[in-house]
């Protein structure tokens, strides 16, 4: 998608669309962070398949709840500061968001029961929808079309079974435990990224924010799969293990299938980055090289950050994980604002490393209290 961008837009179409995604996951993330998450857990750990389907259809009764005023706010904010992008552009992503929580709950519910090939089918579906639209759509809306396209798969919701039964029950009520970390992680994380571009664009210019965000996409594909397995794999089998020999037994199995392979990875993606960046961008996407080598060692750090944070998670240690959100992106926009015009993207580079060893930290610290 982002080669297909760069080549009809440039590195500002690939920043420009980065935002908007931004507010689609603002909006979405809000439940999906928080409830979703908390109802694979939950359903993990449920043992009737009656139970399983009482607790989806309530977590997504919660999730589009949660995500409506945030929706409307979303959409109010882009009228009164349209800046690049429209206020109505905005607003439709802000609807796409909402929409999205459909597709995340049954993701979630296909999560906690552990059905992989599912996933994968609907993964490589939305993927497909996307990549078709970026080659179709007119320039003149294509990011509204690219918009549009997050929301198809929220057709799945067909194959999410009804219960018969009524939505009660302290399993059923304990899916409101994690409205707090959804919002804190749902609003932060992506608001924070949206403001981080903006403060690179500002001091520098939109084309440095749009190599940042190559330095991040190709980071994705490292990460990307290093948070699938954590949360589609190791998330469920934590929840079922709760605590004990069996759950440090999953946690350092955790270690040696995704951080120190993902560590060699980026060591890999390090020596091949420049042409990675010209073959999936353009030849004009040539950050230096200590900015591509902190970037990368931050992810690898972001990673790590995230084994204690999924073991939080499963033992529904929700307000750690909420105070923990702080010190990872937020920390991160707030370092590049506070820098102003002397950023550059080595300096943002730092600022990536610190904050994410900060959350690792914290993580690691709650995990153990």
């Amino acid at each position: 998608m982002d080669k297909v961008l760069a080549l009809r837009g440039g590195s500002e179409l690939v920043s420009l669309w980065a935002q908007l995604s931004s507010v689609i996951e603002l909006v979405s993330a809000v439940a999906l962070s928080g409830v979703g998450v908390g109802l694979s857990v939950l359903v993990a750990q449920a043992g009737a398949p009656e139970r399983q389907a009482q607790l989806s259809w309530r977590a997504l009764a919660l999730g589009l709840g949660i995500c409506l005023p945030v929706a409307l706010a979303a959409t109010v904010a882009g009228g009164l500061f349209p800046e690049t992008l429209s206020s109505w552009t905005l607003a439709l992503a802000a609807l796409c968001g909402w929409i999205g929580v459909i597709q995340g709950t049954v993701v979630a519910y296909w999560t906690g029961l552990q059905r992989r090939d599912l996933l994968l089918a609907l993964t490589v579906a939305g993927a497909l929808v996307a990549l078709a639209v970026t080659v179709a759509a007119p320039r003149e809306v294509l990011l509204e079309a690219l918009a549009l396209s997050q929301v198809l798969p929220a057709l799945v919701i067909l194959f999410l079974p009804r219960p018969a039964g009524a939505l009660l029950g302290p399993r059923e009520r304990a899916l409101e435990r994690y409205i707090l970390p959804g919002v804190a992680i749902g609003v932060l994380s992506p608001a924070s990224t949206f403001a981080a571009r903006a403060f690179v664009a500002d001091a520098m210019s939109w084309h440095e924010a749009g190599e940042l965000q190559a330095l991040w996409r190709i980071s994705d594909w490292i990460c990307g799969f290093a948070s699938g397995v954590l949360w589609v794999l190791y998330l469920p089998r934590l929840a079922a293990a709760q605590r004990g020999e069996a759950f440090r037994l999953e946690m350092a199995s955790a270690i040696n299938v995704v951080l120190l392979p993902s560590a060699l990875l980026f060591i890999v993606l390090f020596a091949v980055h420049r042409p990675m960046l010209a073959l999936f961008y353009d030849p004009s996407f040539q950050p230096s090289a200590t900015a591509a080598a902190l970037i990368f060692a931050g992810s690898v750090v972001r990673i790590a950050s995230w084994l204690p944070l999924v073991a939080l998670y499963a033992t529904h240690r929700t307000r750690a994980i909420a105070i923990g959100e702080f010190l990872s992106v937020p920390l991160f926009a707030t370092l590049a604002g506070v820098a102003g015009g002397s950023l550059t993207l080595e300096l943002a580079g730092v600022f990536w490393v610190f904050s994410y060893a900060c959350y690792a930290a914290f993580n690691a610290w709650a995990l153990r209290r």
